[in-house]
């Protein structure tokens, strides 16, 4: 379906679903994201790639989750967000249960941050190539562009599992540094931009030797740099 020329755009459905046959679906939310948009892009469908709708449910689709009340901070909706984007996506991922979850408890501020991330940069002519690198406690998802590079890093120790299954608040990641070889790359730029989506703050660190050391964050920071 996705590769008939009549569909102008490939687009998916995937939910968090704890009854669900495909293991994927439980797994944390910007992996069930992230493998969605990357199953896509695997037919090479040559037309742009959406995750049209998502979100969390009680298992078999039986209603909106029991997580959502939980979920004040919005972590959920933050994946939802940046996790099809960081893989390749045409856009970010698109929430459902609007009533139950994003209007309810307000998180309607995490689109800003989203577009606060994506400000100025041009998906169309960058032709970004999408990779994922995983660390022993990072997720890093990579857009590798023309003129811009982006990370977003995502604590691979904080899951909805963690924080709301489990009430383990998010931990402050101390001490986090970027290596060339770490990105797949050959250099690293002299500066970058850091952007903290959790507090709304840019900054900008200096390379030392050929690393940079991040600044603390919990849950996901975005990095950015000019390939030019």
């Amino acid at each position: 379906m996705m590769l008939l020329p009549g569909n102008e755009v490939a687009q998916v459905h995937r939910y968090l679903d704890l009854g669900a046959k495909m293991e994927i679906c439980q797994a944390p939310m910007d992996n069930i994201c992230a493998s969605a948009i990357q199953e896509l892009l695997s037919y090479h469908p040559a037309k742009p790639v959406i995750l049209a709708e998502t979100g969390a449910v009680e298992p078999g689709h039986a209603g909106p989750s029991k997580y959502y009340p939980l979920d004040t901070a919005g972590i959920l909706l933050h994946d939802i967000l940046f996790a099809p984007f960081f893989s390749g996506s045409a856009g970010a991922g698109m929430s459902w249960h609007w009533e139950s979850y994003v209007h309810k408890n307000n998180l309607w501020y995490h689109y800003q941050r989203f577009s606060e991330a994506s400000e100025g940069i041009d998906p169309i002519e960058e032709a970004f190539v999408p990779s994922i690198i995983a660390t022993d406690s990072l997720r890093i998802y990579q857009l590798r562009g023309k003129k811009t590079n982006l990370l977003w890093l995502r604590d691979s120790n904080n899951t909805w599992q963690s924080e709301l299954d489990h009430g383990i608040p998010a931990q402050t990641r101390q001490g986090v540094q970027l290596l060339a070889a770490d990105l797949g790359i050959s250099t690293l730029p002299n500066s970058m931009d850091v952007y903290d989506p959790w507090q709304n703050i840019w900054s900008k660190i200096s390379r030392d030797d050929l690393r940079f050391r991040l600044p603390d964050f919990k849950r996901s920071i975005i990095v950015r740099w000019s390939m030019e």
